[in-house]
């Protein structure tokens, strides 16, 4: 049996995840998630912040049940920190800072992007966020809820 080992829960990783399980049903495949919300929608968390969606779950493309029920193990609320390919080993950090080495046959990368700060005025200021993760999303929604709304 081969293990396949992915890195990012967005859509690319759990795309390959499925097609791999697919293709090769035997494949034991782990799915590591830096984040706590494994195949949501990115593009979706400006609507969640104005409350156009109201509830985080409905953000998800797939539940971790149904991800789980496809075959896949998901490891959340682990970063990756190292990915040695001659041993064929990624080292990831879960959140209570242990580290844990997971063995691979095969690796697939599918961490998407990242925001960046810039370098401007008033990025350190109360209620500015960079909005690229359910995180912020959270802290963005609680304080948009108690803004004025502009109507249509």
């Amino acid at each position: 049996m081969s293990h396949l080992v992915i890195v990012g829960g967005s859509d690319a990783g759990i795309s390959a995840a499925l097609h791999a399980r697919e293709l090769d049903a035997s494949t034991h495949v782990t799915l590591l998630v830096e984040d706590i919300f494994p195949n949501y929608s990115i593009c979706g968390l400006p609507f969640y912040v104005s409350g156009e969606v109201p509830a985080v779950h409905l953000l998800a493309h797939r539940t971790q049940e149904e991800i789980t029920n496809a075959g896949i193990d998901t490891l959340l609320a682990h970063t990756v920190l190292a990915v040695d390919p001659d041993a064929h080993r990624v080292t990831a950090r879960d959140e209570k800072h242990q580290h844990k080495p997971v063995s691979y046959d095969h690796l697939i990368l599918a961490t998407g992007a990242r925001s960046r700060r810039l370098r401007m005025e008033g990025l350190d200021l109360p209620g500015v966020f960079l909005l690229h993760t359910m995180g912020t999303a959270w802290q963005c929604s609680s304080i948009s809820q108690s803004m004025p709304r502009v109507p249509p």
